[in-house]
């Protein structure tokens, strides 16, 4: 019984016609078969990423809780969020058609009225610009899987101002600085107050001048690492807070009504004093009177003609 190819006599005619059947199979397979690509492991690309943008959309709420007390969503969470910054990008880049007339975007986004894709990347967007999160983390990106970003001159500045309190406090009591310091069993221990007050000041000094240059926002990875800070210094550990801004205001209210009440108290004086000088006689004496008449009649006589 013959075969449907005799290999036996036309060895390498037999190669070809079995390298071109091999082909053709394996191109069949590619147009119709049911294959799972690592990057899109559905069919339509749209739903790929949709699927990718729920997964790396829920990553990011999961990081923004866990890390609202204390707060540092803006670096605990830069990674999921330059990723799903990066889905977001692809639905401008990516077609949902042959043809490639329909983004991925308004194939998402434009069909219901819900629209529940662009309502989700709005929210995640609130969340990060609500937190200024921009304005301590710059130049973030995701490149194959991993997130590169940097922090801006002032963020790493005041992080090592923090630190150097951080370890002061360490040195002077022997502790390390709580996360949160809330409910803190510490004994009072005045020497903090003393020796740390100097690395304090800095620290608060520098977040309000992050405060004056910064009129749209501070990071509130920032401002919530400050409040814990002040929080620890005037709470627990009952340090007296020394803030210049305060000062000027306390006394630039005790010099202001001062003056006040000294012009009025030397008003109020020297109103009685010329009152009672003005008010000393009351009527002419008599021969005073006689005077005047006499000088009236002299004066009348002496000018006939006016």
């Amino acid at each position: 019984m013959k075969s449907f190819i005799d290999c036996s006599a036309l060895h390498t005619d037999c190669i070809i016609i079995m390298w071109k059947i091999l082909i053709f199979y394996l191109f069949l397979e590619l147009i119709h078969g049911n294959y799972t690509d690592p990057i899109y492991p559905i069919s339509n690309p749209c739903l790929a990423i949709l699927d990718r943008l729920s997964d790396m959309s829920s990553a990011f709420l999961n990081c923004a809780v866990s890390r609202a007390r204390p707060f540092k969503l803006c670096e605990g969470c830069v990674d999921t969020y330059a990723r799903l910054q990066d889905l977001v990008g692809l639905l401008d880049l990516t077609y949902s058609d042959v043809d490639r007339t329909i983004t991925c975007k308004r194939f998402l986004e434009s069909y219901d009225s819900i629209q529940v894709v662009a309502q989700l990347i709005s929210f995640v967007h609130n969340i990060w610009g609500l937190s200024y999160c921009d304005n301590c983390i710059k130049n973030y990106k995701d490149t194959n899987g991993t997130t590169d970003y940097s922090l801006t001159n002032h963020t790493i500045k005041f992080v090592q101002k923090k630190l150097n309190f951080d370890l002061c406090i360490f040195n002077a009591t022997g502790r390390m600085v709580p996360i949160i310091p809330i409910d803190l069993n510490v004994t009072l221990n005045t020497n903090v107050c003393t020796v740390c007050s100097t690395v304090y000041n800095e620290i608060n000094e520098f977040f309000i001048q992050i405060t004056r240059d910064n009129k749209n926002g501070v990071c509130m990875d920032i401002v919530d690492t400050m409040n814990y800070t002040r929080l620890l210094w005037s709470k627990i550990y009952e340090c007296k807070r020394h803030d210049p801004d305060y000062m000027a205001i306390i006394g630039i209210s005790f010099f202001i009504p001062t003056i006040v009440f000294v012009f009025y108290v030397s008003a109020l004086f020297k109103g009685e004093r010329k009152q009672q000088k003005l008010s000393r006689q009351k009527r002419l004496p008599a021969h005073s009177t006689t005077a005047a008449i006499v000088g009236a009649r002299t004066w009348l006589w002496s000018n006939p003609n006016e």
